[in-house]
């Protein structure tokens, strides 16, 4: 039986240099392999009639790119075995199809040509909305690998995407060997939110969300017995309370939906926000 592998997606921007890091970084201390992938669509419309309409340098210029990619993930973990390839068509295109048989795409936020790194660009857009495995998303090109002993901070609504996510975000808590905040933000809906009636208190909705998160991480004691993890219920928008609760992270996990989705949707609208915003990298589970 092969090894899983991560996959990672280079465009040669700073970000994707980063993603590199990340990608190395989770193979090797997971025992995975890593693939480097690096695609060209040539009729992209913004790259004109110049240099890259040279078929012959567009080819030499991905290969370098990917021998750059994979000297770089050898210069950080010396015997992970690492594996590249240079595909036609678009990058989004060809990191979905590879997710199909990866543990983990990552990708950097955005690549060449954005102005704001809090907007999505759009190849993590569509990865993120279609991968089949989860994806890690690199915001920042200072994102190094995770500092032993980081906290982990997971989102946390309820949902069964969520709690799944929590189970995940325990188990790279023991790898990182640190912790896990879990964030549940109550925002109302309302002056009589129904979901905080005169019927109950404050003090009983959080005690019913670390009974969830406790119930959610039961099952996981006998394998992850070390692993602390601390509940905070705030009365906040999830999206502010977990970009505050990304600073000083070392990684942020969230699930692919949560309790405002509906049926059909492949992303929630917090995941797709929160990526470009976190101070850390995301990891978005499936």
């Amino acid at each position: 039986m092969s090894q899983p592998r991560v996959v990672v997606g280079v465009d040669g921007s700073p970000l994707s240099r980063a993603a590199v890091v990340q990608a190395a970084h989770f193979a090797s201390t997971r025992g995975m392999t890593l693939h480097v992938l690096h695609a060209f669509a040539p009729d992209l419309p913004m790259l004109g009639f110049g240099e890259l309409a040279d078929r012959a340098q567009v080819t030499r210029h991905g290969e370098q790119l990917l021998r750059d990619a994979v000297a770089s993930a050898h210069a950080a973990h010396p015997d992970l075995t690492v594996t590249s390839a240079l595909h036609d068509g678009y990058a989004s295109r060809s990191l979905i199809a590879s997710s199909q048989t990866a543990a983990l795409v990552v990708v950097g936020v955005a690549g060449f040509g954005l102005l704001s790194r809090t907007s999505l660009g759009a190849v993590a857009m569509q990865v993120l909305t279609h991968a089949h495995s989860p994806v890690l998303v690199v915001g920042h090109t200072t994102s190094g690998a995770p500092e032993p002993g980081g906290r982990v901070v997971v989102g946390v609504d309820g949902s069964a995407a969520s709690l799944a996510a929590l189970r995940t975000g325990v188990r790279e808590a023991t790898v990182l060997g640190g912790s896990v905040d879990a964030v549940h933000a109550w925002e109302p809906t309302g002056a009589a939110d129904p979901t905080l009636g005169s019927a109950s208190s404050w003090e009983e909705y959080v005690a019913g969300v670390e009974r969830v998160v406790d119930e959610a991480v039961a099952g996981l004691r006998p394998e992850h017995p070390d692993v602390a993890v601390a509940v905070h219920v705030v009365r906040d928008n999830p999206l502010h309370a977990l970009t505050e609760a990304s600073e000083g992270a070392g990684l942020v996990v969230v699930g692919s939906r949560g309790t405002g989705g509906f049926e059909g949707l492949h992303v929630g609208a917090t995941a797709l926000r929160l990526v470009g915003r976190s101070a850390c990298p995301v990891l978005v589970t499936r």
